[in-house]
């Protein structure tokens, strides 16, 4: 795309670019984040990330101690009797430590009276060897501490990002608008309706300026249909189409936003746009017509935005929601059914 004269002639490029998706052929969409999202927790040994209620309670218990390292081993591992987990290496606990205690889900074999590993529950389900009904869930709690308070354990290396500056239009949208970013969100970026808040990876862990501005700018568009600002209806199930139309919603927006950062973006940034927007499309069961809504939508929630940012006047934001009630993309749209 040819760099636009002015915003007006930019975001009706954008909306018939993404009007003419469907006809594109598939594109693969890349998160602009690399690795864990930079603080994830995860186990010292087998750098599995810790999931659901571990990873918040280690997550919180990292902040309230003043944590920066994300790995956690248990005793044993730390111990390593056997010489398995890291036989170069002696590892300590210091003196005075802290455990936190993990959840563990594991299959319980009903008929043997006995525990099973994943990996030979898969295995005998697979194969036929036994049925799913010969096992029930269980749990156990296992002590794990923080790498900070064991010595011997090599020092963990954050892989060097390229400085990350957060545009002050976010900035400025998430004060206006009363919606924190927090970065905690591990290797997610997401918007939670019933907290009304931001969750993302580090800023360290994004690829690009752009990729991070972009990415926060998505989720503030989500922020747009919370019940206090534009209401739309939020929190359907994933999978639903009423999801992939909010995330529809959402990308379109950012994309329309980006106009207003002093950023240009990248061929394959907007082709990550598009991935994006082609990959929920799809999960629309209604006809095409349904982008044009999208579109609209998203022009609406991107006026909004503009205006809580101080782009434009409360007058102007008006009359441009006016106008967005009369839009009509330039190009016709493709016949292609959107069956899941």
């Amino acid at each position: 795309m040819p760099r636009p004269k002015n915003k007006e002639e930019y975001r009706k490029e954008l909306a018939d670019m993404f009007a003419n998706i469907l006809s594109e052929k598939g594109l693969l969409w890349k998160k602009d984040w690399l690795g864990k999202g930079g603080n994830a927790p995860q186990n010292a040994v087998t750098r599995v990330d810790y999931r659901g209620c571990n990873y918040i309670n280690l997550i919180i218990t990292a902040v309230n101690r003043g944590y920066t390292d994300p790995r956690w081993a248990t005793m044993v591992q730390i111990m390593d009797k056997d010489k398995k987990y890291h036989p170069d290496q002696k590892w300590h606990l210091k003196a005075g430590s802290k455990a936190v205690y993990v959840e563990y889900w594991y299959p319980f074999d009903t008929i043997n009276k006995t525990a099973m590993t994943w990996d030979k529950y898969d295995e005998a389900i697979s194969t036929g060897q036994r049925s799913p009904d010969e096992f029930k869930l269980s749990t156990r709690y296992t002590a794990v501490f923080n790498a900070t308070d064991i010595e011997g354990i090599p020092e963990f290396v954050f892989e060097e990002r390229t400085k990350i500056i957060s545009d002050d239009i976010v900035n400025t949208l998430s004060k206006e608008m009363g919606v924190d970013i927090l970065y905690d969100g591990g290797d997610r970026a997401y918007y939670s309706p019933a907290e009304d808040r931001i969750h993302l990876p580090t800023l360290e862990s994004f690829t690009s300026e752009y990729g991070y501005n972009s990415t926060a700018l998505h989720e503030l568009a989500h922020s747009t249909g919370h019940s206090s600002r534009l209401n739309r209806k939020q929190g359907s199930f994933f999978g639903t189409p009423e999801y992939a139309f909010e995330e529809l919603i959402a990308e379109m927006a950012s994309c329309f936003m980006s106009v207003n950062l002093d950023l240009e973006p990248s061929e394959q940034h907007l082709n990550n746009h598009k991935a994006y927007v082609q990959g929920w499309i799809k999960m629309v069961k209604e006809r095409p017509e349904t982008l044009v809504k999208a579109i609209k939508e998203a022009q609406t929630a991107a006026n909004y935005m503009e205006y809580k940012a101080g782009i434009i006047p409360e007058k102007e934001f008006q009359k441009n929601n006016a106008s967005v009630r009369e839009f009509t993309v330039r190009k016709p749209m493709p016949e292609v059914s959107l069956s899941l």
